[in-house]
């Protein structure tokens, strides 16, 4: 697995949001149930979470809390249903936990893809905007932190 600067962010916030919730976390993901279920982290109260580091708008530039949710992964091979990416449904019961400078919001995929789906229709960089990266075969688009609180089930402060 890549050690960029994404993952290494990615990474701390998982162990953040471990920190987060001490004695509720009762295991993190193996391989398989990260990459292909999309989910790090067995909560007692909230089950399975996948974890979201604050991100940036641009690869190189500052964190500034773009909030990219991914539609479609990388490529993998042709009908192959791990294709779908960790923001959409996938059989699995989790919340997608978003890291922001206070809170991390718990959010499921499922409450809110038909509305990022009606609202995501045309290609731009910029919140509900369709984005891909060429020969990557992925799809993601930017959310407005307000749609997530919005539509978030739990909201946890960190320490």
């Amino acid at each position: 697995m890549q050690r960029t600067k994404s993952y290494r962010e990615g990474t701390e916030a998982e162990q953040e949001f471990i920190a987060l919730r001490g004695d509720n976390v009762v295991r993190e993901a193996n391989w398989n149930e990260n990459v292909n279920e999309h989910w790090d982290v067995l909560d007692k109260e909230f089950g399975r979470v996948d974890v979201k580091a604050a991100k940036r708008k641009y690869r190189n530039g500052p964190v500034d809390n773009t909030i990219w949710w991914e539609l479609k992964t990388v490529k993998r091979p042709p009908n192959n249903e791990s294709a779908k990416g960790w923001g959409v449904p996938n059989g699995i019961d989790r919340y997608i936990a978003i890291k922001t400078d206070e809170y991390f919001f718990l959010v499921k995929p499922e409450r809110v893809i038909d509305k990022i789906n009606e609202k995501c229709k045309d290609y731009y960089r910029g919140e509900f905007g369709l984005h891909t990266r060429p020969t990557r075969g992925d799809l993601m688009t930017i959310l407005p932190l307000s749609f997530l609180q919005e539509h978030a089930e739990h909201k946890l402060k960190i320490a």
